[in-house]
């Protein structure tokens, strides 16, 4: 059985002293040129078109941190930037309020439990208010009528909604 192959210009099968004497003919060698340049600056172009310094060129606030105000005093001399936390002491009864600079998801755990946004917890004997005062701020009030048996564990997670890998932690300690 026998198969006629018809190649036309630029088309293999092709034995290799044919190859080299195609290549050595003149114009085929810089048509291919011509493509494979084509296709380097095609790719060139479309590889410039994203990238870039996204702080530079869009109104994204990039002074994500929190604040920490304890009463009317402002406690922190250095802001929790993302990726660090801090560690507050509160008595029951006082109230404290978180800044972070832009506007974040607030996650609030009181015994392990998180909570999203605002609530009232009644937990080891105090009164436990959280909530949102803005879409930067967020709130939280401490009652307790009896001396507490034991310190109690609040914390709030601070996640950037321009980026979710910007986190900032403030742990607070309610105290007798």
């Amino acid at each position: 059985m026998f198969f006629n192959l018809v190649c036309t210009e630029g088309e293999f099968p092709m034995s290799k002293a044919t190859h080299h004497a195609y290549l050595s003919r003149p114009g085929s060698v810089s048509r291919r040129a011509r493509v494979v340049l084509a296709v380097l600056s095609a790719a060139l172009l479309v590889s410039a078109c994203g990238g870039g310094d996204v702080y530079a060129t869009s109104t994204v606030p990039v002074n994500f941190n929190i604040g920490v105000t304890v009463g009317d005093r402002f406690i922190n001399a250095t802001p929790v930037n993302p990726g660090g936390s801090l560690d507050v002491a509160i008595r029951a009864g006082q109230s404290l309020r978180l800044d972070a600079g832009e506007p974040v998801v607030w996650t609030f755990f009181v015994g392990g439990s998180a909570i999203r946004g605002g609530a009232q917890v009644y937990y080891a004997g105090a009164d436990i208010t959280a909530f949102t005062i803005n879409a930067t701020t967020m709130g939280l009030n401490t009652y307790t009528a009896y001396p507490l048996r034991s310190a109690i564990p609040v914390t709030f997670v601070a996640t950037s909604t321009y980026d979710s890998y910007q986190v900032a932690t403030v742990n607070v300690l309610i105290t007798n």
